[in-house]
């Protein structure tokens, strides 16, 4: 196991790599010039906008700017700001325990939504209840996150009241009105998730309940409660697990809507501010700490594949 662990980290750093190269080449496509987005347009001093560039050194060729870019990276400097000037590990800093919490807040209420929901799907003899969810399902899949979103904070904070009006104090000052402010956006981040989720679970639950295993548990007089919960619902949460994976890493990158609707200054809405801003350093951060984290949860699901299954071994 610890080989395999070994392994699959040395393996995140020609990822980490191509990742860093595409980004760079990429931002250079955007069309407009970060120098004369930080002067303003109406500011056309051929003198300043290359004294800009220089300090940028958006002057060098692109090789040459990626190579200093990688050896600060390298060494841990994620570099500045082009548009503040402030380190981007102090920005990230700020930022990222918003993205991790709602992230995190989200993930959670969609596990706890559609579990029981595929659950009760996979298992119910009921075409009915079995349709319920599958419209719910589809419901939640085609609603868009901005309107979702504004459409709660209209109702629920705006006319009802229940909620607070883009507050989000921190965790550790204030654990409960933290989480009741980060309830909405976390609950729209949730909804599409858990449709997903569900869906998966319901399948799954399927595919098990006419196994071998499953026959003997009801023969031995187990509680139908009892052989779902302690014989399908384990066996059925391999597929289901690789989806939460997958997903957690979205959520990461995936949670800009969210951020921008409820106005949280998170990773994600600090990097759209920085394609608008034209911020290569900040956008190029960003996109890596996304990929890394995305990555690591990877290995996460990869390795809670033992508990769920032992007879899966990693050599």
């Amino acid at each position: 196991m610890q080989r395999y662990i070994a392994k699959r980290l040395v393996l995140l750093a020609p990822v980490l790599f191509v990742v860093s190269a595409l980004v760079f080449a990429l931002m250079r496509l955007i069309p407009g010039d970060p120098a004369q987005v930080l002067l303003g347009f109406e500011n056309t001093d051929p003198e300043q906008l290359a004294a800009v560039r220089r300090d940028l050194g958006l002057d060098r060729p692109i090789t040459v700017q990626f190579v200093r870019w990688l050896g600060r990276l390298v060494r841990g400097d994620l570099g500045t700001s082009a548009r503040t000037g402030r380190p981007i590990v102090a920005l990230l800093a700020e930022a990222l325990p918003f993205t991790l919490e709602l992230a995190v807040y989200g993930l959670v209420l969609a596990v706890l939504i559609a579990i029981p929901m595929g659950t009760l799907a996979g298992t119910t003899t009921s075409r009915l209840a079995d349709a319920g969810m599958q419209t719910l399902t589809l419901l939640g899949l085609s609603l868009p996150a901005f309107w979702v979103g504004s459409l709660f904070i209209l109702l629920f904070s705006v006319h009802l009241r229940w909620f607070p009006v883009l507050s989000f104090p921190a965790l550790w000052r204030a654990p409960a009105a933290n989480l009741w402010g980060f309830f909405l956006p976390a609950l729209t981040l949730a909804i599409p998730n858990a449709a997903a989720i569900a869906r998966m679970v319901r399948a799954s639950m399927i595919a098990v309940r006419r196994e071998e295993y499953v026959k003997v548990a009801r023969a031995k007089g187990l509680t139908e409660f009892l052989v779902v919960r302690r014989h399908m619902l384990k066996n059925a949460l391999i597929p289901v697990v690789t989806l939460i994976g997958i997903i957690a890493g979205y959520l990461l990158g995936g949670s800009i809507v969210v951020e921008q609707v409820f106005a949280i200054p998170g990773v994600g809405r600090m990097g759209l501010q920085a394609i608008v801003q034209r911020d290569y350093p900040v956008l190029q951060a960003v996109v890596l700490l996304v990929t890394f984290i995305f990555v690591l949860i990877n290995l996460l699901v990869d390795l809670l594949y033992v508990f769920l299954d032992p007879r899966i071994r990693y050599a």
